[in-house]
């Protein structure tokens, strides 16, 4: 079974030979792999994957394997030492391991190799017939038969096993895997960032294969410090394999302990460790993801190779500084957003080539805006992020997060549909989650929901427990509300943080449970001690829907005052909520042109949002729609 190239190249053969001579010196070494044939032939590990994958088609790691395989079927051949011998003679430091590989390969279990060894002996047996014939040409006849008929016998057998064994990782929808949250074991507790970076590298270099299906850093969060099972897992999360580790930093010195795990056995795949300096870090990152799609047997397009020796930069120190300055980014606090732009223009001023750093800048500008921090303007908070968006896609123009945010910018702050939707099919080729979630919003913008739910079910696959998932809002605008509502009950059962509430919220007052969406938007605001504007606004409106207008007048007020005092947050946008909700269409479409004119970030909200359908008639209210050039300006039933 091994692969040869059929051109008779002597060059390749002697090549070929080379390694198989390193292999067989190595045999008995579990800790031998990639990177000691390649020290010991004198290649880079890219050099000798490259001229290998040309002379075979195969990956380092699957030659090595395949080799030691055909090692060990010699060996059983003997019929001298036991499977689990035959396993510590070719370097398989599991017997288990050893028989799962085996069988993918061969299509059955090293126990039943003499046996299989026999029946292919003897179907090239010349077979004659027991009865006399008159003829010799009878005689040939009757031999080509029966040779054919057991020959197709023993090729019905062995398919059946291979079929039967056939391992789920092997099946394109099960090419999958979740990389969980790798253990801190440096003395100062505060690395934690840093091994958070080094998975976020591997996930994103995983990203990159077209073959794999990687689940997001926010759904396996939850089995942080957890116990459970790797079975249960892989469960939960819908895939095939599972990817642990440890980091452990000293200043300059790393060590990373990877270990690849069937998510439906529970055994080890593969496992390595890396004693490095940081410096080496970009490389250990690179590798771990090569091998990993390696023993996923998922196979790279030359493109995808290439992103994969790719780097963010060689400094490791800028590298650090950015890996702190997304992880402040994370806490998602007005304090966080602080710490991350400082932290990323010091890692920038140390590399100013530095793509990802800019487009994280970036966000962390805009940041500034959001409901963590409102303390700056939509349209002032974009317009500081904008140049650096334009340098990190000057640097790198296809990188993701950077597409997703010059789509974000190109939307809230030009109202350019036609440009954020490019822009953010630019962003979403990875499933880089954010970007999806913005792109589903973009999709229910513009009513075209069918497509918006598409997108959020591809979230909800890639990253099921995203925090902020998409897929009760696009259940709702699809009008499939049991759906919406079912799932809505499922995810707060999961979590109690303020994107679950809100959108448990909005969906109620939509659904006309008044007093429900009272409860659950006030449990938004009391989660961060904050009373913002988009639930005060909604509340308002359920408020002034079941009947209490004095207390949606006092909501009114309070968002006046907070109007008047410059704050933040769409206000005029979400008064016009509460006063469309009141039927009162002239202050509703009086506020909704303040909001217009003062380029509220909740704009490209306005056909979707279904305190505005009462609206939608209105004469001025398709002046505004017409103005922010809506592609399509469908009106939303009533």
């Amino acid at each position: 079974m091994e692969m040869t190239n059929g051109g008779g190249d002597n060059k390749d053969v002697y090549f070929l030979n080379r390694l198989r001579q390193d292999v067989d010196a190595n045999l008995s070494n579990d800790q031998y792999g990639v990177e000691e044939l390649a020290k010991n032939i004198g290649m880079s590990r890219s050099q000798l994957h490259r001229k290998l994958n040309s002379s075979t088609g195969q990956s380092v790691s699957q030659f090595i394997r395949e080799h030691r395989l055909q090692r060990g079927m010699e060996l059983l051949k003997s019929g001298e030492l036991t499977a689990t011998e035959v396993a510590e003679r070719i370097g398989f430091g599991s017997a288990t391991y050893f028989n799962k590989c085996f069988n993918e390969y061969y299509g059955y279990p090293p126990g039943e190799a003499k046996n299989k060894l026999n029946e292919r002996q003897f179907s090239t047996l010349e077979v004659k017939p027991t009865i006399k014939t008159d003829g010799s040409e009878k005689t040939r006849s009757w031999t080509f038969l029966l040779t054919t008929l057991i020959g197709v016998a023993v090729v019905i057998v062995a398919g059946f096993y291979l079929f039967r064994s056939f391992p789920a990782s092997q099946t394109p929808e099960n090419k999958s895997i979740a990389i969980l949250p790798f253990k801190n074991l440096s003395a100062d507790e505060r690395s934690e960032y840093f091994s958070e970076g080094v998975i976020e590298a591997i996930r994103t270099n995983l990203s990159q294969v077209g073959e794999l299906r990687v689940i997001s850093r926010t759904s396996v969060e939850r089995y942080r410090g957890g116990t459970k099972p790797a079975r249960e897992i892989a469960k939960e999360l819908g895939v095939g394999n599972l990817l642990e580790g440890s980091v452990q930093r000293d200043n300059n010195l790393v060590r990373i302990e990877v270990r690849l795990v069937d998510g439906t056995t529970e055994e080890q795949i593969w496992s390595k460790r890396y004693d490095r300096t940081l410096q080496d870090v970009f490389a250990i990152q690179t590798e771990i993801a090569e091998q990993v799609a390696g023993e996923l047997n998922a196979t790279l397009s030359q493109e995808e190779k290439t992103k994969l020796q790719e780097t963010d930069t060689k400094n490791s120190e800028a590298y650090d500084l950015y890996l702190k300055g997304l992880y402040e980014y994370r806490t998602y606090t007005n304090r966080g957003v602080h710490n991350s732009i400082e932290l990323l223009e010091q890692a920038i001023a140390l590399d100013s080539n530095y793509a990802r750093a800019y487009a994280a800048l970036a966000n962390s500008y805009i940041g500034l805006a959001t409901i963590f921090a409102a303390e700056m303007n939509a349209l002032e908070a974009l317009e500081k992020g904008k140049p650096y968006i334009d340098k990190a896609l000057e640097l790198v123009p296809d990188l993701c997060e950077a597409q997703m945010t010059l789509g974000f910018y190109l939307l809230y702050h030009d109202w350019d549909f036609a440009g954020a939707e490019t822009a953010y099919k630019q962003s979403i080729r990875t499933d880089y989650p954010d970007a999806l979630a913005l792109y589903v919003d973009y999709l229910n913008f513009v009513s075209r929901h069918s497509e918006a739910l598409q997108l959020a079910e591809r979230l909800n696959t890639t990253d099921p427990y995203y925090p902020n998932s998409r897929m009760i809002l696009s259940y709702f605008y699809n009008k499939r509300l049991d759906e919406a509502l079912q799932y809505s009950t499922t995810r707060l059962k999961l979590f109690s943080n303020y994107y679950t509430f809100d959108s448990h919220g909005f969906l109620m007052l939509n659904l006309k449970k008044y007093e429900e969406a009272i409860r659950y938007f006030e449990k938004a605001i009391a989660i961060e001690g904050i009373r913002y504007p988009r639930m005060l606004g909604w509340m308002g409106a359920a408020y002034a829907k079941s009947g209490n207008n004095d207390k949606s007048k006092e909501i009114l007020e309070e968002l006046k005052t907070r109007w008047k005092n410059k704050d933040n947050g769409s206000i005029a946008f979400f008064i016009a909520t509460i006063y469309s909700a009141m039927d009162d269409k002239k202050q509703a479409l009086a506020w909704l042109k303040v909001a217009f004119d003062e380029h509220d970030m909740e704009m490209p909200w306005l056909l979707t949002e279904p305190q505005f359908y009462n609206l939608h008639d209105e004469p001025a209210f398709k002046q505004m729609a017409v103005a922010m050039r809506f592609p399509q300006l469908t009106v939303n039933p009533k």
